[in-house]
């Protein structure tokens, strides 16, 4: 009796080839081969969010490193050589890259507890291909369940991003308090928003990733998974500890940190740096151009405004005390203040509260804005914005010809 070979078979040949020898049979996946190769791309998926979610932790801490670094308190930027990036760009966009990797890591670990769900692959291989490509940190070992154990890969996840959130606040904080630069047109309700916003990633994050590792973690080991009070309480106390850190010298204690400096005589050290009782005290709100810096006049002309910004706030400060309400400290013996003359028949102020009462004429910012020696930065722009027009109309100062704006002028320099 023949055998008779049946079409799609390994035994068929094609008879109408003209070498008329066996065909190989078309190549075919086997089903747990696919499932198999699911598993390690979601694996090796989760291990890129996870590296991206490493690398934006790191940048936090390089920003808000320069941050620090930079002792110029009235800059909107922070320069990377010759580049400038806006201080009030990098608080935003830390809650914009918190709240995308969040969702990408709650995505991944979604599709992981999916392929999981529904494998017909033998436990063994499993628990094999997870040991031949583990995502990074051991996220899914079966000691992560312990609640008691904090330095598991859920653990080390937590504190990287108790780092990062820590550091995007203080970052916040340094722009718009500290450094009275930018979002600091940041006021009160807006600090409050983005307060708001912070809580929301957090809560989003918890909410959207613990319930499919939990899952994971009890298809995988059987266990049920609980992040524990110790771990919690660990992330919140890196946040704190970040965040005071990098904010120390905004808690530092000032030489008359609850009384006014002054009334004294003072020196200009340049258009919006004076130095008087042994500390210098950049005036708060304004940048004035830099001493060396050259602007045009009207005919076109160089002229050195930096030196007149200098020699206009040394003629306004040699024929009257000077007063300031220190807000803070940018350094050893610096702080910035608001500063006021003392001009004959005019109040003098007793207490900070007293200072920061109602409308104050000589406040030295303002003067130098009027007189079109220095722009009103951060929260200056909107308590300046009517002087800084006007001089700008009557084409006073700088703004008689052209000028490169001082943080361009300092970055090129």
């Amino acid at each position: 009796m023949s055998e008779t070979n049946l079409p799609g078979t390994l035994g068929d040949k094609d008879n109408s080839s003209s070498g008329g020898g066996a065909q190989p049979p078309p190549a075919q996946l086997s089903p747990l081969s696919i499932q198999a190769a699911s598993l390690v791309r979601s694996i090796e998926g989760l291990s890129n969010i996870f590296w991206i979610s490493l690398g934006g932790t790191f940048l936090t801490i390089f920003f808000a490193g320069l941050s620090q670094l930079d002792t110029n308190a009235t800059t909107d930027y922070i320069y990377l050589g010759e580049y400038q990036v806006p201080r009030s760009i990098l608080p935003l966009a830390s809650l914009a890259f918190a709240l995308f990797t969040f969702w990408m890591t709650a995505n991944r670990l979604n599709m992981l507890a999916f392929v999981l769900g529904t494998t017909r692959l033998p436990r063994d291989m499993v628990h094999e291909i997870f040991h031949l490509n583990p995502p990074i940190l051991h996220v899914f070992d079966q000691a992560n369940a312990d609640p008691w154990r904090p330095f598991t890969g859920v653990g080390v996840l937590m504190f990287n991003w108790a780092v990062f959130f820590g550091n995007s606040i203080a970052l916040t904080v340094a722009t718009a308090a500290q450094q009275g630069a930018s979002l600091a047109d940041f006021d009160i309700p807006t600090l409050a928003i983005y307060a708001v916003v912070i809580i929301v990633a957090i809560v989003y994050g918890i909410r959207s990733i613990f319930p499919p590792l939990r899952t994971i973690l009890g298809i995988l080991h059987g266990v049920d998974f609980n992040v524990g009070w110790l771990r919690q309480v660990g992330a919140l106390l890196v946040v704190f500890g970040v965040y005071a850190t990098n904010n120390a010298d905004l808690f530092s204690d000032l030489e008359q940190a609850d009384d006014l400096l002054g009334p004294s005589i003072a020196n200009a050290i340049d258009g919006d740096t004076l130095f008087m009782l042994g500390v210098e005290v950049e005036l708060f709100g304004i940048d004035a151009v830099e001493k060396d810096q050259v602007c045009q006049d009207r005919s076109g002309g160089d002229y050195p405004c930096g030196r007149v910004a200098t020699q206009a706030l040394q003629l306004l400060i040699e024929q009257n005390d000077v007063i300031c309400n220190p807000l803070f400290n940018v350094g050893e013996a610096r702080v910035v203040a608001v500063c006021e003359l003392i001009v004959e028949g005019s109040p003098v102020p007793a207490t900070p509260d007293q200072f920061i009462e109602g409308y104050r004429p000589n406040n030295l910012s303002r003067l130098l804005v009027e007189q079109g020696h220095a722009l009103g930065v951060g929260i200056g722009r909107q308590v300046f914005a009517d002087e800084q027009l006007q001089a700008q109309t009557l084409r006073n100062g700088i703004w008689q010809g052209s000028f490169e704006p001082p943080p361009s002028w300092r970055a090129s320099h």
